[in-house]
């Protein structure tokens, strides 16, 4: 069983940023609780503007973190008879018998595949260099195997 990951994900970096947008937010929040208990008893007219945007670059790198966290659990995997992925365009397990596919078209980043009743378009823009070399790898394989096959039927 071969698995890759479908997204270049740094689980360090995705942590190191979420842990720094929870301390941004909280400098941000005490900022602007410093603002208001500090203004109740004197008139301003300038506003600190500080703290709502720390606050709102904390908010930013805790969503950020979380969404390449959240990528993580996207992959294409494939033994010698299926091939399997979960993937965010389809958002559920596929599973596809190397048998069913009537044609592969390999692209620089895509493949297309064609069965019978359904067609896949696999995206690999998110992929690290050495997992697409190795899904491209796999499907040229079939692809070859393919029309092996094909030109013995037609002889």
């Amino acid at each position: 069983m071969t698995r890759v990951k479908a997204f270049k994900t740094q689980k360090v970096f995705s942590k190191l940023m979420i842990g720094f947008g929870v301390l941004f937010l909280l400098v941000g929040i005490f900022a602007i609780v410093k603002l208001f208990i500090g203004k109740s008893g004197t008139e301003s007219s300038s506003v600190d503007w500080t703290g709502f945007l720390q606050g709102f670059q904390g908010l930013f790198f805790i969503v950020l973190g979380t969404y390449n966290l959240r990528n993580e659990k996207y992959y294409i995997e494939w033994d010698e008879q299926q091939l399997r992925f979960f993937l965010p365009q389809t958002k559920q397990l596929e599973v596809i018998h190397f048998e069913d596919i009537q044609t592969i078209q390999v692209k620089l980043f895509e493949i297309q595949l064609q069965l019978k009743d359904k067609n896949y378009t696999l995206d690999l823009n998110t992929m690290e260099d050495e997992a697409l070399k190795q899904v491209k790898a796999k499907f040229k394989d079939l692809q070859q195997n393919q029309n092996r096959n094909n030109s013995l039927d037609v002889a």
